[in-house]
């Protein structure tokens, strides 16, 4: 225990709550959130002294090959408010438009946030590293001083 009674997995919790919280602040401000999907799809898993992040990567963007669905495309034109060019087409047939071409050409990489990188920075890492390896030197001592008691009395 620390000074102030937090456990290992108090701390790491605080962090990784404090990484989503960032995740989502980076996301907003990019101004590539429409639907809500990826923070929808933020999510932490805490088991005995650890965490998992779980989230979209799609904002790394699509290669080509398979399309992606027409109707979440659909979706991001009118959250943007983007109007097909001719009064002939429709959303829905614009949709479908990208749909293709990202199928066969996928999306420009240099478009893309690497969100994840941006907030989860090897600086970010070592700051918890040493947060957390408080506690291993803690468990470190308190096993050597169980080990010179037990000496200490089959003297």
């Amino acid at each position: 225990m620390t000074k102030n009674n937090q456990t290992y997995n108090d701390v790491i919790k605080t962090e990784i709550e404090a990484i989503i919280s960032d995740i989502i602040k980076v996301y907003n401000d990019s101004g590539k959130r429409t639907l809500g999907e990826f923070e929808n799809g933020l999510e932490a898993v805490y088991g005995d002294n650890k965490a998992t992040l779980l989230g979209y990567v799609y904002l790394d963007g699509r290669q080509a090959g398979k399309q992606p669905p027409v109707e979440a495309i659909k979706k991001w034109i009118e959250q943007k408010g983007i109007k097909p060019l001719s009064d002939k087409m429709s959303v829905s047939g614009l949709a479908w438009a990208i749909a293709k071409k990202i199928a066969k050409s996928g999306t420009n990489k240099e478009n893309h946030l690497k969100i994840y990188e941006e907030v989860i920075t090897p600086e970010r890492i070592n700051e918890i590293i040493n947060k957390v390896s408080v506690f291993n030197a803690n468990q470190f001592v308190n096993e050597i001083e169980a080990s010179l008691e037990i000496l200490a009395k089959n003297k």
